[in-house]
């Protein structure tokens, strides 16, 4: 890995070499600002140069490195460090051309890497390795440049080029399999991990073994690695959490709590650990245990919060609003503060109006104002005061034009109230705010559908696939109507087919598999998937009468019957059924 600043090349200098350097400074030949030497001294013999070079090369590392440790604010700083930088790179040419080695290719490397010049870096690494090409800082350095250019192909090539020469190389073998694992490329690290001697395992090796076993569910082996792993290095503060976090996979609770335990004993453990433990011991039912972790932990904002969020989400309402009350004793309550307690009194205690006192707490401005409204309009819809939370949600779209929610929730009003053309009109308007929204338009394809408008219907849905090609049930729905209209069928089956990778065992989704391979002939299949579609949603008498099309055409009147008469069962208005159960 390439350093953030360049190192200093240490070489000791005679005392004949610092008299030179005393008497050039002397006789006008160093800058007022530190030593300049851009170009050779034709007065120097070429020991003398060489060790002069040196000298001023550290000079402008040294200021240069000072510049960027600080941080370039200023234009100024910047002009002054892009100076610094070319001087010492003219002076460490000049050097490397008499004395070239592979710590001072690096060190060019690290020059235009403090600057953010990565392909210029990369050049550095690439002539560095011409001349010492079995160099592994060098090639670990400029794989690191193809990563930060995400050319992970590349990154792993100049490994692998290094390893296949030299294969007893561990400290590169590492390297690429943490790579490899970034990329979640379970298998090829374990490939490269599982080869080296057991002897010669490192913590880190063992950590990385263990990682690339649980990205391949190999838990237990992981477990075993990991245990190895902590008795190597028992520091190893991330090897404990991941062997703690294996152990919850594997519902071994008590083990995970244990480790965490430890955790908390190390110095500088971050609060993620102690977030952890408290959810555990939920998971235990042991809320008096987390809520004294709480309490023995930090006093920040961040902290309290994720805690109480935890307590909230495991239903324990007691303690979330303990540790909320904390704040209480606090100059400035956070506006979470009240967000908070308003989930509590509508969850915890059943009470929308508490929860709407809260809520008219949190201030305009605040971070949580947005949730606050669509929190507000929704328990005041489940009070029915439907005006008021029309007004709220006009709000929340004044404020938040390009907040979809404010105008779905606005629709789902209307139609609650029976008003489709209020419903239309509101999606519209938000569709007009926010043309890319998918929810928006998925919606307004809904509502054609139901009017029997399917060609409408057809271009919201084709629109929400050209913006987002795996939304599932927009694929879904294009599939269907066209396998409906007895069009583009095959097209319809890819559709379709994709929605079903996407999500898989959705009931709809295998019921238009089943319609679109009906329509092409293929009964058996369509018997097979309709079966499939109606164990997962039994009481869809669409899904029913489906079923008794294709038993129909599979001439099994009986299958047919009884399809058509649950249907009729779930749906008793439908003519078109009754026409069908008749026919038979």
């Amino acid at each position: 890995m390439i350093n953030s600043a360049p190192t200093l090349r240490k070489k000791t200098y005679s005392a004949a070499a610092l008299a030179i350097l005393f008497v050039f400074a002397l006789s006008g030949c160093a800058a007022k600002n530190g030593i300049n030497a851009s170009v050779a001294n034709p007065q120097l013999s070429p020991e003398s140069q060489l060790t002069y070079d040196y000298l001023v090369y550290q000079d402008y590392l040294s200021r240069f490195g000072q510049i960027m440790r600080s941080g370039v604010k200023t234009k100024e700083e910047s002009e002054k460090a892009t100076d610094l930088q070319q001087k010492a790179l003219v002076v460490l040419d000049r050097i490397l051309k008499v004395e070239p080695s592979a710590q001072l290719y690096a060190e060019k490397a690290s020059l235009f890497w403090a600057a953010q010049q990565v392909d210029d870096a990369r050049e550095a690494l690439k002539e560095g390795l011409q001349k010492f090409p079995e160099n592994p800082d060098l090639t670990m350095s400029l794989s690191s440049t193809y990563l930060v250019d995400n050319r992970t192909a590349d990154a792993e090539g100049v490994l692998q080029d290094y390893i296949r020469r030299h294969p007893k190389d561990l400290i590169v073998k590492t390297q690429l399999a943490r790579i490899m694992l970034e990329q979640k490329k379970f298998a090829q690290a374990l490939d490269i991990l599982k080869v080296i001697p057991a002897g010669q395992r490192t913590s880190e090796i063992l950590y990385y073994y263990a990682k690339a076993s649980a990205g391949l569910g190999l838990t237990k082996q992981a477990i075993r690695a990991l245990q190895k792993t902590v008795k190597i290095k028992p520091d190893y503060i991330e090897a404990w959490g991941e062997l703690a976090y294996l152990y919850e996979l594997e519902k071994d609770y008590d083990s995970a709590e244990k480790i965490y335990t430890k955790m908390l004993e190390f110095p500088e453990v971050s609060n993620h650990i102690r977030l952890r433990l408290i959810e555990l011991c939920l998971k235990l039912n042991n809320p008096d245990r987390g809520l004294s972790l709480v309490l023995d932990g930090p006093r920040n904002t961040s902290f309290l919060l994720e805690a109480a969020q935890i307590f909230l989400n495991n239903k324990f309402y007691g303690q979330a609003s303990t540790v909320l009350d904390i704040f209480v004793k606090e100059k400035d309550v956070p506006d979470a503060y009240y967000f908070f307690k308003a989930s509590i009194a509508y969850e915890g205690e059943e009470d929308p109006a508490k929860a709407l006192d809260f809520l008219d707490k949190i201030k305009k401005g605040s971070d949580h104002y947005d949730r606050s409204l669509q929190f507000k309009a929704h328990l005041l819809i489940e009070l029915n005061n439907t005006q008021d939370a029309l007004a709220v949600l006009r709000e929340g779209q004044k404020e938040f034009p390009d907040d979809p929610n404010f105008f779905l929730m606005e629709a789902a009003l209307h139609v609650e109230q029976k008003q489709p053309e209020e419903a239309e009109e509101t999606l519209l308007r938000g569709y007009k705010n926010i043309p890319d929204s998918t929810q928006i338009l998925f919606q307004l394809g809904m509502m054609e559908e139901k009017k029997g408008n399917t060609d409408q219907t057809l271009k919201y849905m084709e629109k929400i696939i050209s913006m987002e090609p795996d939304h599932a049930d927009a694929l879904n729905f294009v599939g269907y109507i066209l396998a409906d209209k007895n069009k583009q069928l095959d097209r319809a089956m890819v559709l379709i087919s994709r929605a079903n990778k996407l999500k898989p065992d959705n009931g709809f989704i295998l019921d238009s598999m089943a319609w679109v391979l009906y329509r092409q002939g293929k009964l058996d299949e369509a018997w097979e998937n309709i079966g499939r579609a109606l164990s997962l949603e039994p009481k869809q008498p669409e899904l029913w009468e489906h079923y008794g099309d294709i038993a129909v055409a599979k001439k099994n009147k009986i299958e047919a019957k009884k399809a058509y008469t649950k249907a009729l069962k779930l749906n008793p208005g439908d003519k078109e059924l009754r026409r069908k159960l008749d026919s038979l």
